[in-house]
Order: structure tokens, then C-alpha cells, then sequence
């Protein structure tokens, strides 16, 4: 037994050996890995110092042993649905003892004498960079040359692994994650956790979250695009109504909480629910939890009510301007189905009561007055349901060159008005998509699009003409034109590895005299919209742009 004993000892007196003069091991992983397994023979022997103890004297008190704690648990054991990010790679994963900065193993706190705990801490982000040349033929602006921070971003992901207590199977998720302007100055865009930020909890029936993130909608059909974030990126048309420069369903959705269903057989089902938690019957003013912000708008951009947006009341920023896209509750909900190189993708979105007057003039305020157009007819868009859904698909082949990704998908966009109200109705649209990405090599990547947006019923605006000496009047009734739209766009990508690339993308986007569609209206640093110096909407201009920029996962 005395052996034994000396043998513990020297077990314990190795241990603070190794910490003591950890500079001295190849790796901290070889000393982390040497100092668990010491962990588990010390334990084992005071385990067999005790049985003989208690062969012993067994009237006395049996001396209680600690269990030695299981291993943590890989994520790769669990079935619940990663975070995933459109067009970004994902980052090798951590290596034991799953504590990590930026993919090396540290030592975090140690409760009941555990030298690492069970959860995993991941930095993570994704940096691009571009520039730009553009030109939106206004009368005005000529070629312009900018550089854009094209959704880059920060995040901090935590996994706490519950099985070492008892609760096989079952983990706690939180991840906090921010916008970063790269290139441009900071606002309260770029402030901690704007982007997906979460708390939730996985398991084997699937995983439950609340906070914000990408809609379902958005996510079953982010792989379809290969120009995300960039000058080409389909949300200039896809997804996106009344040309405004945002895509109101591709969406990151604040205050919600969702679901998501583990991979069966290459089946995953999601659904999200947003409440609206408005003060206003008409979802005209700001979310419970909200500031300065309206539902359904990007902070300080297009519909937030923040001063000199489109639809803010003038000479406020506070409550009853949100009436330009504010929702209440908000529904989305996504199937799909991914198996060797086939995917199939089916999602729907509803956003209810989503506030328009500000096309009509009818929100509240003594500066308010209705809105005629040219023929005499005033504006009536009001508050309605506005709802979305969508079938994909997609095929990879493998040819000589390499792999050979195709996607489709057909969206319908739908804003449930009476028949009054149909000549003012920019919201209901079809669109069509379609993208081939082939894979040359290791490195190479040649991409190609076609995006179709149908016309819409009718149309609320006048727009301005693109003449110098008539653009200041707006003079064009939008819904006498068609404001069909039609975007193609091709890039080349030079993968140096998984996670570092430079690419050069180029895009020409057509439209009718009553459209107004923006490039780069979600994900992109800036909007390219067709305005003059003083802001006046030109219809109908046909928009170029190329860029080349880098990017870099970690």
C-alpha cells in the first residue's frame, strides 16, 4: 500500500512539475494531454487506497472519492444544427481541450478541481474588403470609385457541453456576434451583438435559440448566391419589393425566437417567430426593447424613423414613424433537403400589419397631407399582411474541370391589399434565379447569375426624369411604366486556401422607367441606387458596377 501511496505522491509532485515548467513541453496540448491522464491515475489510485481502507475497518465511515469526470464531448457528437453564414467556409474546428482562441487550447476555470471545464470558446470572424468602380447613369454622377467593408464581422460562439452532468446528449449555445466597417467610420451598425446574437439550448430533438438572426427564409437559399456581399449580390432583386434598398424578406430578425430540427437523413426543418411588440395598433411605433429603431428596418438605414432615412417623419425621432415597412409579429419557416449533390429548399415568411403610409401620406402628424399623383389619383397603400415564399433546388456535377454547382429558385411576393389599392401596390412581384459556379482546379472558381423581378401591380411614386433641368421635379408616374427589373452579373475567385480568396465580380442591372431597384442592397458596404446630388429617385436607370476585393475566415 505504502507504495501505492508513494506512487500517488509522485503522480501529484509530476503535475506541478509539468505546470510549473510548461515552457518546457513540445505543445500546451501535449502538457494539457499528459496532465488528464496523470488526472485519471491519480484518481484510480486513491480509488484503490480507499478499497483496501475500507477492507480494513469496515465499520468506519467510507471516504467519498470524486468520479473522474468524463471527457467533454465533440461538437461533431451532437445532431443539432450548426450556425451557418452565406458563402462563408467554415473554420476548422478546435482541438482538444475544446478551450480555444483562436483555434489554440487554453486553460479556463476549474471547477471541483478540474483542470478544464466543458465548454468551448470560439473566436470567429470574417473580414472583405473591395473596391468598387460603379456607374448608375444619372445625369449627375458620372463613374465613381468607392471601397466597402462587404459584411465583415466579429463573433464570439461558447458551447457548454451538459453530458459530464448528467444531461447526455444536451449542450448550452450562446454566441454573440458584430458588425465590423472595415473600411467605413463606425456607427451604432457596428456596435457588439447587432449581427446573430443568441442563447439557446441543443439536444437530440433539435435546438431552440432566442435572440436575433437570419430568418430561415434568408438561410435556406443563402448557398444559392456565389456573389454574397458583394456589388452583384442577389438581394438587388431577390427578396427585395418597391426597389427600396433593403430586401425586407432577407431579413435578420430582432427579438425572435426559433427552432431548429436535427439533419435526418439529409431532411432539417426551421421556424422563427418574432412578436411585434408595438405600442401602436398599427405597428407605427418603436418594439418594446427597440430605440430609435423601427421593426423590420436596418439601424439608421431605409424605414428606422432615424432623421433624413426614406419614410422618416420629419422633425422627429421618436414613436408613430414607423410607416415605412414596420411589421408586428413576424412568422418564417424553412424545409430542406441536402443529399450527395442534390438540395431542395422550400420556405415561406409572413410579416403582419406592415405599415405603408408613408407612400400615402396618411400617417400621423399635423405635417402629414394624402398624396396624388399625376393623374389625380391619391395614393391609398395603408396597412396590410405582406407574405413571401420560395422552391429551389440545386445539383453539383462533377466534370472534367472540377465541380459544377447549379441553383434555381422561384419567389413569389405577396402584399394582401383590395383591389382599390392594386394601382399603388409595388409589393407583389415574382421573382426568377439562377447561378453556375465551376471549380477549376484547387484554386479557381468562375460564377455566373441571372435574376428576373417581375412587375408589380402598380406603383405609389413619381419619380424624377434623368435630365439636369427636369430631375428636381418629379415629373414620371411610376405606375404608367413597368418596373420589371433584370440583373446579370459573372466573377472569378482565386481560392488560396479554404479561407483566404481575392475575387473580381461584375454586374448590369436593367430596369422599366417606374423601377428603382438598388445593387448591393443587403450585405454589400454602400447601396449603388439611382439618385442625383439632391436625392431625387431617377426611374428607370440601368446600374454597372465591378469590384475586386479580399477576404479572410478565421
Amino acid at each position: 500500500m505504502k507504495s501505492k501511496l508513494m506512487a500517488g505522491t509522485a503522480t501529484a509532485a509530476l503535475s506541478l512539475a509539468l505546470c510549473s515548467h510548461a515552457a518546457s513541453a513540445a505543445t500546451l496540448d501535449d502538457v494539457m494531454q499528459r496532465l488528464d491522464r496523470l488526472e485519471k491515475e491519480n484518481s484510480q489510485l486513491k480509488q484503490e487506497v480507499n478499497q483496501l481502507r475500507n477492507k480494513k475497518a469496515p465499520a468506519a465511515t467510507p471516504v467519498a472519492v470524486a468520479p473522474t469526470p468524463a471527457p467533454a464531448a465533440t461538437a461533431a457528437e451532437f445532431k443539432g444544427n450548426p450556425v451557418l453564414h452565406g458563402a462563408v467556409a467554415a473554420t476548422p474546428a478546435p482541438k482538444p481541450p475544446f478551450l480555444s482562441v483562436g483555434g489554440q487550447p487554453i486553460i479556463t476555470k476549474a471547477p471541483g478541481g478540474w483542470w478544464v471545464d466543458n465548454t468551448t470558446v470560439t473566436l470567429y470572424g470574417h473580414v472583405d474588403v473591395s473596391g468598387d468602380l460603379f456607374n448608375v447613369s444619372v445625369y449627375d454622377q458620372g463613374t465613381k470609385f468607392g471601397i466597402a467593408s462587404n459584411s465583415s464581422y466579429f463573433g464570439i460562439r461558447a458551447r457548454h457541453n451538459l453530458a459530464p452532468y448528467g444531461f447526455d446528449g444536451y449542450a448550452f449555445l450562446a454566441q454573440f456576434e458584430s458588425q465590423v466597417d472595415v473600411a467605413a467610420s463606425p456607427t451604432e451598425k457596428a456596435a457588439f451583438g447587432t449581427r446573430d446574437s443568441f442563447v439557446g439550448i441543443e439536444g437530440p430533438y433539435g435546438t431552440i435559440k432566442a435572440g436575433k438572426a437570419d430568418t430561415p427564409y434568408k438561410k435556406a437559399t443563402a448557398a444559392f448566391d456565389p456573389f454574397a456581399s458583394t456589388v452583384a449580390d442577389y438581394n438587388s432583386l431577390v427578396g427585395n419589393t418597391g426597389g427600396d434598398n433593403r430586401a425586407e424578406f432577407d431579413w435578420r430578425m430582432d427579438h425572435a425566437v426559433w427552432y431548429e430540427s436535427p439533419i435526418w437523413k439529409g431532411f432539417q426543418f426551421s421556424a422563427m417567430v418574432s412578436p411585434g411588440q408595438n405600442y401602436a395598433p398599427d405597428n407605427s411605433d418603436y418594439s418594446y426593447g427597440d430605440l430609435f429603431n423601427c421593426n423590420g428596418a436596418g439601424v439608421r438605414g431605409s424605414g428606422s424613423n432615424f432623421p433624413n432615412t426614406g419614410g422618416a417623419v420629419p422633425g422627429n425621432i421618436g414613436g408613430n414613424g414607423c410607416t415605412d415597412g414596420s411589421f408586428g409579429n413576424a412568422y418564417s419557416a424553412a424545409a430542406t433537403y441536402k443529399n450527395g449533390p442534390l438540395t431542395l429548399i422550400a420556405a415561406a415568411e409572413l410579416h403582419e400589419g406592415v405599415n405603408r403610409h408613408a407612400d400615402d401620406g396618411l400617417e400621423p402628424g399635423p405635417l402629414t397631407a394624402p398624396v396624388f399623383l399625376a393623374d389625380g389619383s391619391q395614393v391609398m397603400t395603408g396597412v396590410f399582411n405582406e407574405w413571401a415564399a420560395k422552391i429551389g433546388g440545386g445539383y453539383q456535377i462533377q466534370d472534367g474541370l472540377g465541380p459544377l454547382q447549379l441553383y434555381a429558385m422561384y419567389e413569389w411576393i405577396r402584399r394582401e391589399v383590395p383591389a382599390a389599392f392594386q394601382p399603388f401596390n409595388e409589393r407583389s412581384k415574382d421573382d426568377i434565379y439562377v447561378s453556375a459556379s465551376q471549380r477549376i482546379g484547387e484554386h479557381w472558381q468562375l460564377s455566373a447569375a441571372y435574376t428576373h423581378a417581375g412587375a408589380s401591380p402598380g406603383n405609389p411614386a413619381m419619380l424624377s426624369v434623368n435630365n439636369a433641368l427636369l430631375a428636381p421635379a418629379a415629373t414620371l408616374q411610376a405606375n404608367l411604366f413597368s418596373d420589371a427589373a433584370n440583373q446579370y452579373s459573372a466573377g472569378i475567385r482565386y481560392w488560396f486556401t479554404n479561407w483566404a480568396s481575392v475575387y473580381l465580380v461584375g454586374t448590369y442591372l436593367t430596369q422599366g422607367m417606374g423601377a428603382h431597384y438598388c445593387l448591393g442592397a443587403s450585405g454589400h458596404g454602400y447601396q449603388i441606387c439611382s439618385r442625383d446630388q439632391f436625392n431625387d429617385t431617377i426611374g428607370g436607370a440601368t446600374l454597372k458596377a465591378v469590384s475586386t476585393g479580399l477576404t479572410l475566415d478565421f
